[in-house]
């Protein structure tokens, strides 16, 4: 089982842009950022159950919001959790659309 993530204008947008995968062996990084502060992007992604829809703006708030941690002393393992994150939002945000995760 893994969590699909995809930028679009929309779910049902006809062409949607298949970006990354999150998969259950992510779930300890993501506990660690997530006491490291408070992103409700973070809290939201890692529901790997629920799908889930960012606006343009939620993309660039989440993006605002991880881009200090790249000065954090990290474990390795969220440090490749946070890259992830970020590129997939910056693409999202670069193609100025939505994000969207679906459980799979």
């Amino acid at each position: 089982m893994a969590y699909e993530l995809f930028a679009a204008t929309g779910w049902r947008a006809p062409r949607r842009d298949f970006i990354a995968v999150i998969g259950f062996d992510e779930l300890p990084a993501f506990s660690r950022l997530i006491k490291r502060g408070d992103v409700d992007f973070l809290e939201r992604i890692a529901n790997l159950f629920e799908d889930q829809e960012f606006s343009l703006d939620q993309v660039n708030q989440a993006l605002d919001a991880l881009l200090p941690l790249m000065h954090v002393m990290l474990h390795p393992d969220e440090r490749l959790l946070l890259h992830k994150l970020i590129a997939v939002l910056s693409f999202a945000s670069r193609r100025q659309l939505g994000l969207y995760g679906i459980a799979d």
